[in-house]
C-alpha cells in the first residue's frame, strides 16, 4: 500500500479547489516552483533527481538573495610583495571567506589563494573551459586595460563509476558526482571615458561608481572583489574598494537622494586608500604633500581626511579643496569626530570636475581632532577660523544658504600671528585632518504672517596691527533675529548669527584695490530682509 503523503491542512488544497482558484487569479501557478511528487511505485529517473536538486538549488539562491549580495567574511584581494621587494607585478593574493553573488549564489575559498593574472579566465571564455561555447581564448600577456576581478559559482563531473546497463550495449562509464566550485574570472571594464590617461584612470572609475552612479555591468553570478590596471599583462594598480561590496541588502525606494551606505563606505575607503599611497610616495620622494584634490581626484566622498601639509596657517589658506568652497577651520574632540563622520555620510559626494560655480553653496569643515583634554585647554583660544583659498578664485554668483555653522554668534579676534602658532602647535605631528560636506537648511517664506522693515547699516574697520578686517552689521529693531550674510562682491564671505541686533565677522585679508563689502539680513518671521553695501579700497 501506498504511504500518503502527509501536507499541512492549512496550506494544501484539492485539486478541485485549486482549479476554481486559478481560474479566479487567486492562485499563479509557476513551473520555477514544480518539483517532483515521490510516492511508493514511481519510477526513479535521473532527470527527477536533477529536478530536485535545481529545486533546492533555486530556493538557496532566493534565501541568499534576501539577505542582499556582497562579501560576507573574508575575500579580500591584495598584490604579492615579498618583504622588502617590490610588488609582484602579475600575481595577487585572495584570502579565505565566503560571500554570496547578485544571483544569491555562494562563493567560497577556503584558503588564501595566490594567482597569476595571466592565468585568470575572462569572462567571456570562462564556458570555454568548461566546454560550454567555442570561443577563442585571448592571449593572457597581451591584456590591457581595466578589470574587475571576481568569483562565480561553477560546476563539473568527476569521479567515473561503472553505470548498470540500460541499454544492448552492455555497461557504461559516467562521472559519478557533480562538484560545486568557485572560479576566479576577469570581466573587462568600459573605459570612463575615451581620453583618460593611464594615470587618471583610477580617479576617473571612482567618479564614475560613485558620483554618476554607473558602476557597469556585470553578470548576476560574478561576485566582484576587485577592480585592476593591467597594461600589457602586468598590474598596474590594484583598488578592491572600486568595486567590492560588504554583503547587506539594498533599497531602491523611499531613499529620498540619499547614496547607498554600502557604496558611500566603500567610497570613503577606497579614497582613503588612494589618498595614503599620494601622500606615501610624495614622502618618498622627500615632497610636501601640499597638494589640490583636482591633481588626483576626479570626487570626493562627503567625508574623509584631507593632508594638513595643504594648509597655510600663517595667512589661514587651504590649497585643497576648490577655490569657491566655504571652508572653515576648526578643532574637534576626537571622541565626537565620529559622530560628525556618520551625519555627514549622508550627503552627497562632491563632484571635483563642475564648472566654478557650481561651488558657491559648499560648505565644508576643516577639522583638526584633538583629544579631549588637550581641546579642551585649546578650544577656547581658537575659535573656527574661514580659510581663503591659496588659487586665484573665479567669480561664482551664488552664496551658500544658511549652511549649518559649528559654532554660533560674533567672532571675537582677528586671526594673529600668534594664533597662527597656536594652531601650529594645536596641528603638531599630524599628517591628516578630516573634512566634512555641512549641510545647508532651507528657508521658510510664510504668507500668512505679516512681516515689517528692517534696516541693515555696515561698518567695516581694520584690525589693528593686522591684515585683518572688521564688518560689523546693525539691525533695526535690535529685537531682529536670524543670520547675516556678507559678501565681497559675488564672493561669500559667511553667515553670521545675530546677537542683540549685532552681527560680525572677521575677515583675514582684503586684496589691494577696491571692495563691494555687503552685508545682507536674511529676515525672520517678523521682519523682511534688508541689505547694506559699503565701497572700500584697500
Amino acid at each position: 500500500m501506498a504511504t500518503p503523503l502527509h501536507r499541512d491542512p492549512t496550506t494544501s488544497l484539492r485539486p478541485g479547489r485549486v482549479a476554481t482558484r486559478e481560474d479566479s487569479g487567486a492562485i499563479v501557478p509557476g513551473s520555477r516552483w514544480t518539483r517532483p511528487l515521490w510516492f511508493d511505485g514511481r519510477f526513479l529517473g535521473a532527470r527527477d533527481l536533477e529536478r530536485d536538486q535545481d529545486d533546492f538549488l533555486r530556493r538557496q539562491a532566493d534565501l541568499g538573495r534576501a539577505a542582499g549580495f556582497g562579501v560576507v567574511h573574508g575575500l579580500m584581494v591584495r598584490r604579492v610583495a615579498p618583504s622588502g621587494q617590490p610588488a609582484d607585478a602579475e600575481s595577487i593574493v585572495i584570502s579565505a571567506g565566503h560571500g554570496i553573488t547578485p544571483g544569491g549564489q555562494l562563493v567560497t575559498i577556503a584558503n588564501d589563494l595566490t594567482v597569476r593574472i595571466s592565468d585568470l579566465a575572462e569572462a567571456q571564455s570562462l564556458g570555454v573551459q568548461f566546454g560550454l561555447s567555442a570561443i577563442p581564448a585571448p592571449l593572457a600577456r597581451a591584456r590591457t586595460g581595466l578589470y574587475v576581478i571576481g568569483l562565480r559559482p561553477v560546476q563539473f563531473t568527476a569521479n567515473p563509476i561503472v553505470s548498470y546497463p540500460t541499454s544492448v550495449q552492455g555497461q557504461q562509464a559516467h562521472d559519478g558526482d557533480v562538484v560545486e566550485a568557485t572560479a576566479v574570472s576577469l570581466v573587462p571594464y568600459p573605459l570612463p571615458a575615451s581620453n583618460a590617461a593611464s594615470g587618471t584612470l583610477n580617479a576617473a572609475a571612482a567618479r564614475q561608481i560613485f558620483v554618476v552612479g554607473n558602476p557597469g555591468h556585470t553578470s548576476a553570478s560574478l561576485l566582484p572583489l576587485a577592480m585592476v590596471s593591467i597594461q600589457r599583462g602586468a598590474i598596474e594598480w590594484l583598488d578592491p574598494y572600486l568595486v567590492r561590496r560588504e554583503s547587506g541588502p539594498e533599497f531602491a525606494d523611499l531613499r529620498f537622494g540619499l547614496a547607498q551606505q554600502a557604496a558611500q563606505q566603500a567610497f570613503l575607503i577606497q579614497y582613503d586608500g588612494q589618498l595614503r599611497q599620494v601622500v606615501t610616495t610624495l614622502a618618498q620622494k622627500n615632497a610636501s604633500a601640499r597638494f589640490a584634490a583636482t591633481d588626483y581626484f576626479q570626487a570626493l566622498p562627503p567625508v574623509g581626511r584631507f593632508p594638513l601639509a595643504s594648509l597655510n596657517v600663517d595667512g589661514f589658506t587651504q590649497l585643497f579643496f576648490p577655490p569657491q568652497a566655504d571652508v572653515r577651520l576648526r578643532l574637534v574632540p576626537d571622541d565626537e569626530l565620529p559622530a560628525l563622520i556618520d551625519e555627514s555620510m549622508r550627503l552627497a559626494p562632491i563632484d571635483l570636475t563642475l564648472p566654478a560655480s557650481a561651488y558657491a553653496d559648499l560648505a565644508i569643515g576643516a577639522l583638526v581632532a584633538l583629544p579631549r583634554q588637550q581641546f579642551v585647554a585649546t578650544a577656547a583660544t581658537l575659535p573656527e577660523v574661514p580659510l581663503t583659498s591659496a588659487l586665484p578664485q573665479a567669480p561664482a554668483p551664488g552664496a551658500p544658504i544658511n549652511p549649518l555653522r559649528f559654532r554660533s554668534g560674533v567672532a571675537t579676534a582677528a586671526p594673529t600671528a600668534a594664533d597662527s602658532t597656536a594652531w601650529r602647535n594645536a596641528i603638531g605631528t599630524q599628517t591628516y585632518g578630516y573634512y566634512i560636506r555641512r549641510r545647508s537648511f532651507p528657508m521658510f517664506v510664510s504668507q500668512d504672517h505679516a512681516t515689517a522693515p528692517s534696516t541693515t547699516i555696515l561698518t567695516v574697520t581694520a584690525v589693528a596691527g593686522t591684515s585683518g578686517w572688521t564688518l560689523r552689521a546693525t539691525i533695526s529693531p535690535s529685537s531682529a533675529t536670524g543670520t547675516v550674510t556678507f559678501a565681497d562682491g559675488s564672493t561669500n564671505l559667511g553667515t553670521v548669527d545675530l546677537m542683540a541686533g549685532i552681527a560680525t565677522l572677521i575677515w583675514p585679508s582684503l586684496a589691494t584695490g577696491t571692495h563691494q563689502l555687503k552685508a545682507t539680513y536674511n529676515g525672520d518671521t517678523n521682519l523682511t530682509t534688508s541689505s547694506a553695501t559699503v565701497n572700500q579700497t584697500v
